[in-house]
């Protein structure tokens, strides 16, 4: 087996030592370390493959004027730019099996910056003294792994930080020898799912009808990170088409409120520009989700609220952003290059969209369908169909028009 290399990312001015430490597990383990020096403090050089003045001639910058006019935000763009650039310079020779980034505030920062230009799939790891905290600016829809460091990294390990490190770099290194890149599956087609809990029921049965027909189905959790990542995919090419049962980020990205506003703005338009059939449906665009219920805005406090549970707040949407809401829906539809066939289910988006449920609102859905139905082209399939959204019924109908879109190539 080839010798696996391994990058560690970190500001050595402050890190040095625990870098060395991770070093030496690398080593332990028969892996090659590749060092990159995100680090400001001195442009001396540390010995690392990539030094921090490389790292910022990455990012098209001279460290030495940056580190002079002394503005840290703008370094730290720089460094975490150079970074990415220096990562996937790596991948794309192929010199790259996993990385680890260690730091506090601002080392966290530029290695998540880095992480993020990488693929799904490459193992990513990040130990960082915030990670008790919000990790959604740093992780955003990639899949880095963080572990919250306990004790601060700064100065030679100790009994806590020795076996933090450890454990962390041992997992990656379990990674980067047994796990699996993420490769399309030639022989099948695949297909993109979108569902949240209120959704579920519809998923399950979408997911097991199209799995008959012998195709792949990934099913993407609408929670801002979950559609960014898809819309990601869809656009890497993974995709044969998509039922977007539940495009509910795009009322948070409209709205500009809620934890679930896509990582990345444009929900719905990677599959347009794609070209793949798509059958697109209304699940959940009728509320926003919070955190717990002192995280909603004090404008949304006298609006309808549903404790999902205790961590989690729904909040519904106005009937003014419902038709804002089905604007912006039909202007990415319309850009559409391929088949679009979209299904409402009349009897409710959701299951606290059914009839007697916290947030149905039949006015507030005509609200939208009438602003969706005059946005729309002509020529894009609308039905509205007699069913609840998780009715068995309903789901058939989506799995059957996104089968008559890809039938030339469907055998049972």
């Amino acid at each position: 087996m080839p010798q696996r290399n391994i990058a560690i990312i970190s500001t050595l001015d402050t890190k040095i030592e625990s870098v060395l430490f991770l070093e030496e597990i690398v080593n332990e383990f028969g892996c090659n370390s590749i060092l990159i020096d995100v680090g400001a403090l001195t442009t001396l050089g540390t010995g690392a493959e990539y030094s921090n003045n490389d790292v910022a001639q990455r990012a098209g910058v001279d460290l030495a004027d940056l580190v002079h006019a002394g503005k840290r935000d703008e370094i730290m763009t720089a460094m975490g730019v150079g970074a990415a650039h220096v990562l996937k310079e790596l991948s794309d020779d192929h010199r790259l099996d996993g990385v680890i980034g260690i730091g506090g505030n601002q080392g966290t920062a530029i290695a998540s910056m880095a992480m993020r230009s990488l693929p799904f799939g490459l193992p990513k790891f990040l130990v960082s003294t915030v990670a008790s905290g919000n990790m959604r600016p740093y992780v955003g829809h990639k899949d880095i792994n963080v572990v919250f460091s306990v004790a601060d990294l700064v100065g030679r390990p100790n009994s806590v930080s020795r076996s933090i490190l450890r454990n962390a770099m041992c997992a990656l290194i379990g990674m980067v020898e047994h796990g699996i890149p993420v490769n399309r599956d030639v022989e099948k087609r695949t297909v993109a799912l979108s569902a949240l809990g209120n959704t579920e029921p519809a998923a399950h049965r979408i997911t097991e009808r199209l799995l008959e027909y012998g195709l792949e189905v990934i099913t993407f959790h609408a929670s801002g990170a979950g559609g960014s990542a898809m819309e990601e995919l869809i656009d890497a090419g993974v995709f044969s088409g998509i039922i977007d049962l539940t495009p509910h980020e795009l009322s948070e990205e409209v709205v500009g409120a809620g934890a679930y506003v896509p990582v990345v703005p444009g929900r719905m338009n990677a599959a347009a520009r794609a070209g793949i059939p798509q059958v697109i449906s209304t699940g959940a665009l009728e509320y926003l989700c919070f955190g717990p219920r002192e995280s909603i805005p004090q404008s949304m406090r006298k609006r309808k609220i549903y404790m999902h549970n205790p961590f989690n707040a729904n909040v519904k949407v106005t009937q003014k952003e419902m038709s804002e809401i089905g604007k912006t829906m039909a202007a990415r539809i319309n850009e559409s290059r391929g088949p679009v066939t979209i299904l409402v289910p009349k009897r409710g988006w959701s299951t606290y969209g059914s009839e007697g449920g916290a947030f149905y609102d039949p006015k507030g859905y005509q609200i939208l369908l009438t602003s969706l139905r005059r946005g729309l082209k002509p020529g894009i399939d609308y039905q509205e169909l007699d069913f609840h959204i998780n009715d068995t019924s309903f789901a058939d109908s989506c799995t059957d028009a996104l089968l008559a879109q890809l039938s030339k190539d469907i055998k049972r």
